[in-house]
């Protein structure tokens, strides 16, 4: 059953505002990360339909016509390849992306060898990189469909040339107005061909230039030379005024020169009403067009088209191509034009998200070096005073001989004040990692763990706590100061939040991707989901019985860890007694 015609599919070529998607996949939880992303899309509205199996995909693309299709790749017995070959062997045409749980480019290129446009990995796909994904394959589409259009009109050449042969007994004058026909239609369908083929290599280098002034010069120089117009310009809206960007030869060096720009509300101009009405203009005599505006800097001026460059309903400016020569642009000039403008929306989008994005990148890289001086200067600053403060309440509490009350006030001082250097020291080592390089190298965990247990000695001996270690220890890559941290960070929580008293379990496994699972489990009261949710996240706080500090160390030991090349978590069932388990992982050696 084929969906459309071929001239329904060129319909479909028009900018649009709403397109109808099909999601075939089983994946609950991806259902409702592409339901997210495409209600988060920016420039698209999305009618989807969903099937969670290989035969309701079959059945959906029997029944429906959809502009684009995004297929899992894992779909029970059969797979998402398979569906591809079903579409193409029934004529479903449909702009279609693969979607896979891991990089496999011997997938991706099978899938792609079956027809998929695009191959995205789950993880990985956000609301702008899906929407980017789709406006790419229904524009890739769309100049298949161009092809596809011409190639019909060569066949249909062709039988008018077989009917031809077969008409001999004409007369000598009727044949050879034919042939001259029949020459006329191979030329101008060649002469298209070649458009065709021509503009897509210009959507091409358009897709490749990074900056907005090479995007704008490139296409004007590529439109003119490539296509043999008289001149050529482009536009973009700057608030009530179309600002000319770019144009061919000195003509348009002046015009940039006097900052040419042309109002919105203008009423004789060919470039203002493609703008606000957001549909190409094409005048194929300029001097039988009463609101036609003459340029004396552009005297040869007999025909002109204004395409207006869509991003959706938005207009974001016009490309403006002349010719010296009437009725030599036509609506087949318009319609290469119009999909080549289309191409060009999407690059002028593309390249001003990648400056926005740069530009906050770089702020959040000034405001990060700017907390981390701030980090470091304050610690510096208070670490003194703070050491003061502790040092003379603990005199205070030996020689004072102050009543039983105000000793209890000391001790919350001395209490908090010793909580204050924690918080100094952990905003130090956060501001280290943050700044530092380090190289990876094997490490010896037995020898970290007997110092890190060393160092929390009077913290075991002050719980009673009971430390079991594991005889089973991989080498894995790492730097040992900072593993030292994190171990020592997550033993000294087990040993303080854990039971009463305190028993502690530490190991490690290796696992099947190549890295090692460090483990602390105790026996304290656990976390709720809520919690474990919150747990790694800078200034989180926990207001729950055990943990009422905010999480900042183990923020830290995120850090730390993901810098290594690894990953932290945690696993509790939040039942009393039944403890937590604290994990990081790093490379195996």
């Amino acid at each position: 059953m084929i969906h459309s015609t071929i001239e329904n599919d060129l319909d479909f070529a028009k900018p649009t505002t709403q397109l109808n998607a099909l999601i075939v996949t089983a994946d609950k939880r991806f259902q409702a990360v592409i339901k997210r992303a495409l209600n988060e899309a920016t420039t698209t509205l999305f009618d989807a339909a969903w099937a969670t199996n290989f035969d309701a995909g079959v059945n959906n693309l029997a029944d429906h016509h959809y502009d684009v299709c995004l297929i899992d790749y894992c779909l029970g017995l059969r797979t998402g390849i398979d569906l591809l070959y079903e579409a193409a062997q029934n004529g479903w045409q449909v702009s279609t992306i693969m979607l896979f749980d891991t990089v496999d480019q011997q997938l991706f290129r099978a899938a792609e060898q079956a027809g998929a446009f695009d191959c995205l990995v789950k993880d990985q796909i956000s609301p702008q990189l899906l929407e980017r994904s789709i406006r790419w394959a229904t524009a890739h589409r769309r100049e298949q469909l161009l092809y596809d259009h011409y190639a019909a009109l060569e066949q249909r050449v062709s039988e008018q040339a077989s009917e031809l042969a077969q008409l001999k007994s004409i007369s000598a004058d009727e044949l050879t107005r034919r042939q001259e026909l029949e020459r006329h239609v191979e030329e101008s369908l060649s002469r298209r061909a070649r458009q065709v083929q021509t503009s897509t290599e210009i959507a091409q280098k358009i897709a490749n230039t990074p900056k907005l002034d090479e995007l704008f010069h490139q296409i004007v120089s590529l439109v003119q030379q490539q296509f043999g117009y008289y001149h050529a310009h482009v536009y973009t809206v700057e608030g009530d005024y179309l600002v000319m960007q770019e144009g061919t030869g000195n003509v348009a060096q002046m015009m940039k020169a006097v900052n040419h720009k042309i109002p919105l509300a203008a009423a004789k101009s060919l470039i203002a009403r493609a703008a606000k009405t957001g549909q190409p203009v094409l005048i194929t005599d300029v001097t039988q067009e009463p609101s036609w505006l003459p340029n004396r800097l552009l005297p040869e001026t007999k025909s002109e088209i204004a395409v207006p460059i869509k991003l959706g309903d938005v207009v974001l400016g016009v490309l403006d191509v002349q010719n010296d020569t009437v009725g030599s642009l036509d609506p087949e000039d318009q319609i290469l034009l119009m999909g080549l403008c289309g191409q060009i929306a999407v690059a002028i989008n593309n390249r001003r998200l990648e400056a926005r994005r740069e530009e906050a990148e770089e702020n959040q890289r000034k405001l990060i070096q700017e907390l981390d001086a701030f980090a470091h200067t304050i610690g510096y600053t208070l670490r003194d005073p703070v050491s003061l403060i502790i040092g003379y309440t603990e005199l205070l509490k030996a020689q004072a001989g102050l009543p039983d009350n105000l000793q209890e006030y000391l001790n919350a001082i001395a209490r908090n004040g010793l909580k204050m250097s924690h918080i100094i020291d952990e905003l130090q080592v956060l501001t280290g990692v943050r700044r530092a390089r380090v190289i990876p190298k094997p490490l010896s965990m037995l020898r970290i763990v007997a110092e890190v247990q060393q160092r929390l000695a009077h913290l075991i001996q002050e719980y009673e706590a009971k430390v079991v270690i594991s005889e089973y220890w991989p080498t894995a890559l790492g730097h040992k100061p900072w593993v030292e941290e994190v171990l020592a960070y997550y033993l000294s929580n087990a040993i303080k939040y854990g039971g009463q008293p305190p028993r502690v379990h530490i190991g490690a496994t290796a696992q099947s991707d190549g890295m090692i699972r460090f483990w602390v489990r105790d026996n304290g009261p656990g976390f709720t989901s809520d919690e474990q949710a919150q747990l790694f996240t800078e200034f989180a706080h926990l207001s729950q019985r055990r943990v009422t500090e905010y999480s900042l160390g183990l923020s830290i030991v995120k850090r730390i860890v993901t810098k290594l090349g690894g990953q932290v978590g945690v696993e509790s069932d939040g039942i009393p007694g039944e403890g937590s388990i604290f994990t990081f992982t790093l490379p195996r050696a």
